[in-house]
């Protein structure tokens, strides 16, 4: 029983969520760059989200895409699809971002999906998968809390000083 509980806690610990959350589809070939897929990862990334993409530090991979990719301590990861043949073909004739968000990992390998997304995104095949690293976004009631706290005190500083 006692093992049991440790080998759940020990897996537990080491286990990612990797959670899907938006796709972009290209309007010209040649846009998978690490610069334009920073942009489109920044301006997806939902204000929900704990954790705000940093450019610093990418990693991509280009080759042996059908293996589990080590995710080692990245936040997000962006996946690039070549145009395949669903979708609008003007809308996705650069091909498809996909964006992942990366949780909970030390360290966790996941195989990416090899087709696009489909739909109204290209159902080509995998190309890309670019890592970025991540960096946690202040708490917005913190803050405000300790601006109130920092106007009171110069309130209270301002009227014993008249005094």
């Amino acid at each position: 029983m006692i093992v049991a509980f440790a080998a759940s806690v020990t897996l537990s610990v080491r286990a990612c969520s990797i959670l899907e959350f938006g796709a972009e589809n290209l309007l010209y070939p040649g846009q998978n760059t690490p610069e334009i897929t920073f942009q489109e990862l920044e301006a997806f990334v939902p204000s929900v989200f704990p954790t705000k993409p940093i450019f610093s530090g990418i990693v991509q991979f280009k080759t042996n895409l059908n293996a589990p990719i080590d995710l080692g301590t990245f936040g997000y990861a962006v996946v690039f699809y070549l145009p395949g043949t669903s979708g609008d073909p003007i809308l996705n004739r650069g091909g498809t971002l996909d964006f992942f968000d990366i949780r909970g990992a030390n360290s966790c390998s996941f195989t990416f999906p090899q087709i696009g997304p489909g739909d109204t995104f290209s159902n080509g095949r995998i190309s890309s998968v670019t890592l970025f690293n991540s960096e946690s976004i202040p708490e917005a009631g913190t803050t405000v809390m300790l601006f109130a706290l920092a106007l009171s005190v110069l309130g209270m500083v301002h009227r014993f000083a008249k005094n």
